[in-house]
């Protein structure tokens, strides 16, 4: 569904916003030869991650802020579903390929991105947290996983690695391989490249990092960030984890999505706000009077060269202040949203660890009288006991018991049914953890 009346300045004329074609199929033949020479090979497969051959090459240092907002015609809600900091190649130009990439995937699948793979997951792990999430924040999050995947992809491809096995991700895409051979996932491999990626990224907080094991650790943008990466250092690219601009950023981006009213999962249109830092249009800046006029002329040239992109691909542009007279904005609900920590958690974690030593100590007796195998069984019920009187009482049985049946019921007997469940569920995850 295209809404119509959403008018937005496109190469200097107005036009409603749509998903038009995008993509070397739709620039001109001689155009279309240098895409096909330089285009790298998960671009080959489909014509709309091609490359734009009017972008120039940019500086690896420019740094940038980008900020997706989600707009729901049918409510009039504006809201701020994502945000992050790029390091390097953080240009204008840079940022409409991003945001032709976003389109071209966009018009490949129908204008409908597979959102539920992120939004099951969230509402699975987070639990009662999701209620604290930004609105259509699935929505952001997944085009900013589809943004990393481009960067991995093209990290890939710059490093000119061989064998797969040799790079960064090894580790973790072995790992990976072995817990979906053993468990295989929800989610199909996918035939697009970027597509597969995010499939990865999900996969890997379903197997291997799951939100309860680093949530009172990592907030919940740095728990996203570190699904896409194989260590917790932050590399170049796409970065979030932050929820306010650093200081040190040249360009402000911000890209506006229109979602169906019918389905939030549909993005119908896309917009595009270019700034300088501190929030001038890129587009409409006048030049500087007491620079050298070399200076200006290449700020012109800069200037024309992205007008005619914008022409040549039918971006839309529009602003933040624009779209604020037309939709109202909700609070934005950008924090460390991370697990709290429960008082009486604490509080047992800490009675545990007193009686850790006596835990052992009682452990080893069952090892030297009934042998490893009972003395793991009693290890993963004892180790749930917080209660000193508890734990006293099993003392004596340890040396009278006759056998270890005897000794496994008086055990039973003696610790609350809650505690031994508890225990169960921990064997349990563990032997997922090992095998998962």
């Amino acid at each position: 569904m295209v809404h119509a009346r959403h008018r937005i300045q496109a190469g200097g004329r107005a036009v409603p916003l749509t998903l038009g074609t995008v993509g070397a199929a739709s620039l001109p033949r001689q155009t279309r030869r240098r895409h096909q020479r330089i285009a790298p090979a998960e671009s080959r497969s489909t014509a709309t991650t091609a490359p734009l051959a009017t972008l120039q090459p940019t500086a690896m240092s420019t740094r940038a802020w980008y900020d997706y907002y989600v707009i729901a015609p049918d409510t009039g809600m504006l809201s701020l579903a994502m945000r992050f900091y790029k390091w390097g190649d953080g240009t204008p130009e840079n940022a409409l390929e991003e945001y032709v990439l976003l389109q071209g995937r966009l018009h490949q699948h129908s204008n409908r991105l597979p959102v539920e793979w992120l939004d099951r997951l969230l509402r699975k792990q987070l639990g009662n947290l999701h209620a604290c999430l930004p609105p259509h924040f699935a929505v952001g999050a997944f085009l900013f996983l589809l943004q990393r995947a481009s960067d991995e992809a093209q990290r890939e491809r710059w490093r000119g690695l061989g064998s797969q096995r040799q790079r960064p991700h090894a580790h973790v895409r072995f790992a990976l391989d072995e817990a979906m051979a053993e468990h295989p996932f929800e989610i199909p491999p996918q035939t697009d490249p970027l597509l597969q990626r995010v499939r990865g990224f999900i996969a890997t907080a379903a197997y291997l990092r799951p939100w309860q094991a680093y949530g009172l650790r990592l907030d919940l943008l740095h728990w996203l960030q570190y699904l896409t990466q194989p260590t917790h250092g932050a590399d170049m690219g796409s970065l979030a984890g932050d929820w306010e601009p650093p200081w040190d950023i040249d360009y402000r981006y911000r890209c506006f999505f229109w979602i169906d009213p019918q389905d939030p999962f549909r993005i119908d249109q896309m917009a595009i706000e270019l700034c300088e830092r501190d929030e001038t249009d890129v587009l409409t800046t006048l030049p500087d009077t007491t620079a050298h006029p070399d200076d200006n002329a290449w700020q012109r040239k800069q200037l024309e060269q992205l007008r005619a992109t914008i022409r040549e691909h039918d971006i839309g542009i529009t602003s933040l202040a624009l779209l604020q007279h037309e939709y109202t904005a909700t609070p934005d609900r950008f924090f460390g949203l991370r697990e709290q920590p429960d008082p009486e958690a604490t509080a047992r974690r800490a009675r545990l660890e007193e009686l850790r030593s006596s835990c052992n100590m009682l452990v080893g007796q069952i090892q030297n009288r009934f042998g490893p195998e009972v003395a793991a069984t009693s290890r993963a019920i004892m180790e749930q006991i917080d209660d000193f009187d508890i734990l006293l009482d099993l003392a004596i049985p340890t040396i009278d018991s006759a056998d270890s049946t005897a000794w496994l019921n008086t055990l039973h007997k003696k610790v609350p049914p809650a505690l031994i469940e508890a225990a169960q569920r921990t064997r349990e995850l563990s032997k997922a953890a090992d095998h998962p």
